[in-house]
């Protein structure tokens, strides 16, 4: 069938009318039969017409993987341009499963619609009249096999289990432009960079649509008779029946996955909300509990007004240095040594070694000289000889003369300081990108804090060395505004703890 023919117009209009020719393989008929879209489907088909970032957020096997293959084949079948869509995935047999849906719904068209093909793969389908293409990648957990390319669009599949997601997305943005991206994946816990764009949307331009499990008519059983290793509703299943406003059959179908796989991978594999989803089956260092009744306050650089800062104090300044290739970043912190609280934070993956010494530099004399801690590992040592060669003063030294090395002890050592401070009530309020980093923050299994897999804790590991310098050499000043600090924050704390309780009902006394 030609491009300009009367009904590839109308197909073109209509990838509806398209899909009426699809068919998919039934695995609960075992059999092939048409495509016809579910609810989660028609849902996320309007957000791929209406979106050119999307991002899915979903509980297992509701259907969203085929209907993007579907929609980036009607894409590309329809095209009167040589536009390229891709498919990348963690692994092999993903991309190529992925890619056999895109066969399998080619080779069911009826015959009068099929177009001639120049080139089918494994791995690739061309158009012969358009030259435009479907073609799967697999980068096996790395980005750089995306680099070469340019695409019109993208697909991108468990995005959630690639070992640098920021520099594979950044790949893919760069490769696609203006072009349309979507990722699909299964979470794969809290404090990556799947789990920022969910969070971050829609002001971070990408549009999310979650779909819980309960909303899938699939997920759904009748019980015949009692089976005694399926637990009964008590008291908090009920609740959550009530809440969530389930039927019985959803609340049976949902115990007995329960007692399968335990209640926390259900979550994480079937939520409910998108908290559920990024569920972490790995200690959290820092509280959430206590995290969660601080204030936030926006990511901006500088943090205070000239006619806000303390007579007499001294400031504290933690550095954390990363190559500058688009991976780590390059972090600087300042904290007031009176109030402990962050009045400037610095962030960029870019930035070389010797740019940010220069950067430091400024910023040394911009807040007066402050005592200034540089983490020596790796490029550090090159902002450190800068510094020196500037004649830097205060720049942290241990009791044996040396710069500070992190290690996993020393670590350990800062991440808990900053612990305490929290659960004292020392931080008042806390930038986004600090709290954000904090809340992710976990143990490994030496006991050692850091951050999850494809998460960052730079900006946290320059707050803590900041924190850390200010804590062995305080401000004079500190002592005297400590009492002050902590019942002010007190203060703020009671209030918010009123205004949640909404209005006092007024009650008439009796006579």
């Amino acid at each position: 069938m030609k491009v300009d023919n009367p009904v590839m117009k109308k197909l073109r209009e209509d990838p509806r009318m398209f899909f009426k020719f699809l068919h998919v393989f039934d695995k609960d008929k075992g059999k092939v039969v048409p495509f016809i879209l579910n609810n989660e489907q028609e849902i996320l088909l309007d957000a791929l017409l209406e979106y050119n970032r999307v991002v899915v957020c979903k509980a297992r096997q509701i259907g969203c993987s085929t209907l993007i293959r579907a929609y980036f084949l009607w894409k590309t079948y329809v095209s009167v341009e040589p536009q390229t869509s891709v498919i990348l995935s963690y692994t092999r047999d993903s991309a190529d499963h992925l890619h056999s849906i895109d066969k399998d719904f080619y080779l069911a068209l009826p015959q009068p619609l099929k177009r001639k093909l120049s080139k089918q793969s494994a791995r690739t389908l061309t158009f012969k009249d358009t030259k435009a293409t479907l073609r799967s990648f697999t980068a096996g957990g790395k980005a750089g096999s995306t680099r070469s390319f340019t695409f019109s669009s993208a697909h991108i599949s468990e995005f959630a289990f690639f070992d640098d997601q920021s520099d594979l997305l950044a790949n893919v943005v760069a490769s696609v432009g203006n072009g349309q991206i979507v990722i699909e994946t299964t979470p794969n816990g809290p404090g990556d960079k799947y789990h920022e764009l969910v969070l971050g949307a829609p002001g971070n331009g990408w549009h999310v649509c979650f779909f819980p499990w309960h909303k899938h008519s699939k997920y759904t059983k009748k019980s015949q008779f009692h089976n005694p290793n399926v637990p009964d509703m008590d008291e908090n299943k009920l609740k959550i029946q009530k809440e969530e406003g389930l039927s019985k059959a959803q609340m049976y179908w949902r115990r007995t996955q329960v007692s399968t796989m335990g209640l926390d991978k259900f979550k994480r594999e079937y939520p409910s909300s998108i908290d559920e989803a990024f569920m972490s089956n790995t200690k959290l260092f820092y509280p959430t509990d206590v995290l969660d009744k601080c204030d936030i306050i926006e990511y901006k650089g500088h943090f205070w007004e000239d006619d806000e800062r303390i007579l007499g104090d001294r400031y504290y300044m933690g550095v954390d240095v990363a190559l500058g290739t688009g991976k780590d970043y390059s972090a600087i912190v300042i904290v007031s040594g009176t109030s402990l609280q962050p009045v400037y934070i610095y962030r960029d993956n870019t930035i070389l070694p010797e740019d940010l010494a220069e950067k430091v530099w400024n910023l040394y004399h911009e807040y007066e000289e402050p005592n200034t801690i540089v983490e020596a590992d790796g490029p550090g040592h090159t902002v450190l000889y800068r510094l020196k060669e500037w004649k830097v003063k205060r720049l942290f030294k241990t009791k044996k003369g040396k710069d500070w090395f992190t290690r996993a002890e020393n670590k350990l050592k800062i991440f808990d300081h900053v612990r305490s401070l929290l659960c004292n009530e020392m931080m008042e309020s806390i930038p986004q990108v600090l709290w954000s980093e904090m809340r992710n923050c976990q143990v490994s299994d030496k006991g050692t804090p850091g951050h999850p897999k494809g998460g960052h804790d730079d900006v946290l590991v320059a707050f803590c060395l900041a924190q850390w310098y200010a804590y062995l050499e305080p401000t004079p000043t500190f002592t005297q505004t400590r009492q002050t600090m902590i019942e002010k924050f007190k203060s703020k704390q009671r209030a918010r703890a009123i205004r949640a309780m909404g209005p006092i009902p007024f009650k008439r006394k009796e006579w």
